[in-house]
Order: structure tokens, then sequence, then C-alpha cells
């Protein structure tokens, strides 16, 4: 494969990648808490390529997408007037217990399951402590029956009394969270949580995706159409190929 062939065949691979993460956006505007992603890319020519072309100093490189980029910032925080909706507003994360290990979200959809503790909608237990601090007991049940009230400060009481805590931790380096599923972040061994300061909980409410459906749109067609134009250039150049070989053979 001749080196313009395989830049313009980069170029689409990129385009196709970026269009992946834009859809995945826009189907997800309705996903509570979602955080939305960019490509981050970089410069990549292979060892062949470079030794071939006069070492380092050949700058025909390929764009390559080394990975996505998550955008953290804080969505909208939207009123349901369902109680055990819960939103945060600033830098933390609920904890929650899954089958593959702790996992953060900042989705506040939660429920009281049958077990009497509370709940994702994944059915993922949320960390909570008592209200001092200490560690939840084995046997701590909430009442399903009753109302569940939670304060500014994460405090949960069911008639006036205070129950437990939500335990809401940030990580140490929140650039290196991965994504698990469209709502959930998993930690590094090297990544350690730390007790969240200056957090404000807000019940009846949930915060929304921080996706822009209209920028995210005009990308989906700005793109789309970087596609189609480097698909033109890639069968013009093969053409022109085709042509030449051609044109030699009569020669």
């Amino acid at each position: 494969m001749d080196t313009t062939t395989s830049i313009l065949a980069s170029g689409l691979r990129a385009r196709a990648e970026s269009l992946d993460i834009v859809a995945n956006n826009l189907a997800n505007t309705g996903t509570p808490a979602f955080k939305s992603e960019l490509e981050r890319y970089a410069l990549y020519g292979s060892e062949e390529a470079t030794t071939a072309n006069g070492g380092p100093e050949f700058t025909g490189l390929a764009p390559d997408l080394r990975k996505s980029w998550i955008n953290f910032s804080q969505g909208l925080l939207e009123p349901t007037a369902r109680p055990l909706d819960v939103a945060l507003e600033g830098n933390a994360y609920f904890v929650t217990e899954s089958p593959d290990g702790n996992l953060l979200t900042r989705n506040g959809s939660f429920q009281i399951g049958t077990d009497g503790q509370l709940r994702t909608r994944e059915g993922f237990k949320v960390k909570l402590t008592l209200p001092d601090g200490q560690p939840i007991p084995p046997t701590f049940r909430f009442d399903p029956a009753r109302n569940l009230d939670i304060d500014r400060q994460g405090v949960l009481r069911q008639d006036n009394v205070a129950l437990a805590r939500i335990d809401l931790m940030e990580p140490s380096e929140r650039d290196l969270l991965t994504k698990s599923g469209n709502s959930y972040f998993a930690l590094s061994e090297t990544n350690k949580l730390k007790r969240a300061a200056g957090v404000e909980v807000h019940q009846g409410w949930l915060e929304k995706s921080n996706i822009d459906p209209t920028t995210g749109s005009i990308q989906m067609v700005k793109i789309s159409r970087q596609f189609e134009m480097l698909q033109k250039a890639l069968q013009l150049h093969g053409e022109m190929g085709k042509r030449s070989t051609e044109e030699v053979g009569r020669v």
C-alpha cells in the first residue's frame, strides 16, 4: 500500500471511530449523569514506513485514535419529585458494589431493595456509613414502607431519625477513570478514593447528561462530510494509480 492510500485509509478509520463516539453520545442524551466522550488522537507511523522514508524526519504520519477523552463536566440538575432520586452538586461520586467490584456513578436513581438496602436501578448496593462515619453493620436495613428523607449532607432519615449517610467519594486521579456501561466508572488499582468535600446532595433531583444535542448533531454532520470527502479522495487516488499503470503498460 502506498503512503497516500495508507494516510487516506487511516483518516477514514479515524472518522469512522469518531462517528461511533458521537453516535453513542447522542444515544445517551437521556441517560442520567452520562458523561460525553471526545476523541483524542496521536500521529502514527509504522516502523517500516519511518525507516523506509529516511528515519525520524519522515512526516507522512497517519491519525491514530489512542483513546477517547471523558468530559467530566457536571450536567444540569433536573427536578423529578421522586424521593429516591438523588443528584450531586460538586466533585463527588456514589460508590456502588457490583459483581465486578466497586464502581463509581453520579446517577442517583435509587430504589429500596427487598432486602432493605439502598440500590441502583441495576441492583448494585450503594455504600453507606452510619451518620457519624462509622461502618454500617451487616444487619442494617431500611423500612421500605416508611418515607426516606435525605438532607443536603447526604444523611438518610426515617421518621426524623438519622439512620445512615451516603458515602460520597472522589478518586485521587479522575482522568484515570474508565467507563463501565453508560453511567458507571471503574477504578484502577493505583487510583484511590478519598472522602469528598464541599458537596451538596439534592433529594428529588437527577443530574442530566452533559451532552448538548445540537452541538452533537452538528458534529455528526461535519464528521460524515469529512468521511465522504476522504472516500472520494481514496477512490480518485485509486483511479489515478490505475490509469498510471495502464499508461506505463502501453509504453
